[in-house]
């Protein structure tokens, strides 16, 4: 085995402790309450020192929310490797029904997660930042569309808007019964009509835009009309 077999192999096993330790931890938080679960009690679950926790996992939240970054990696990609032809809205669609395939194979922990974060206060504002950053990422690729600056008003807008998606989906999700969860034809006319929603706004900015550098626009302008 070559060093670059080995690096691969320890980093597959780190990757699992990582996920052995927040599925366990997730375990207790829905069982025993996310105050009253100490790190030692989760150590001992995923049979780790607390120290291996601690290197892992810095704090109680980034262990509810493991995975985040990879998600956020993953809506990077997708915006920055798009075709010039293609929007953040398209983008955004495709990352969306990726990131569904992933939680649909998950959906016990999924489920478990919504509970946890449900449950205190805390989490909630850690899962508000967390949706920030995502928020941040949306506006910088609608503001590459419209061609503005992702901290200008129309950006920003458009991407709370994006963000807001989001949350009525997870909460159509998570509020249906188990025995009837919504489909998934279901989900995708919801989240289409979102996407127009917000695409028309995104467009008639555009065409504001391109209406106010016309020749015509700028001709007004100067004669002061």
């Amino acid at each position: 085995m070559d060093e670059e077999e080995i690096e691969g192999l320890r980093e597959r096993k780190k990757r699992q402790t990582r996920m052995r330790i927040s599925r366990v931890a997730l375990e207790l938080f829905d069982k025993n309450g996310y105050q009253k679960t100490t790190l030692p009690q989760i150590a001992k679950a995923a049979d780790v020192s607390p120290r291996t926790v601690s290197t892992y996992f810095p704090s109680k939240e980034e262990m509810v929310f493991e995975g985040w970054g990879e998600r956020r990696q993953a809506l990077d990609d997708a915006l920055e490797g798009r075709p010039g032809d293609e929007t953040t809205m398209d983008a955004l669609r495709t990352w969306l029904l990726s990131d569904r395939e992933v939680w649909e194979t998950r959906e016990g922990e999924m489920s478990r997660l919504r509970r946890v974060v449900d449950s205190h206060p805390d989490l909630r504002a850690y899962e508000r930042s967390r949706f920030h950053e995502f928020e941040k990422q949306l506006a910088a690729g609608i503001a590459q569309d419209i061609g503005q600056d992702p901290g200008d008003l129309e950006p920003r807008m458009a991407a709370s808007s994006l963000v807001a998606i989001f949350d009525v989906l997870n909460d159509e999700r998570f509020q249906a019964s188990e025995s009837e969860p919504p489909s998934l034809t279901h989900q995708l006319h919801l989240l289409d009509q979102a996407l127009a929603f917000v695409t028309a706004g995104v467009e008639a900015v555009r065409v504001g835009e391109d209406a106010d550098s016309s020749p015509e626009v700028q001709a007004i302008g100067t004669d002061g009309v």
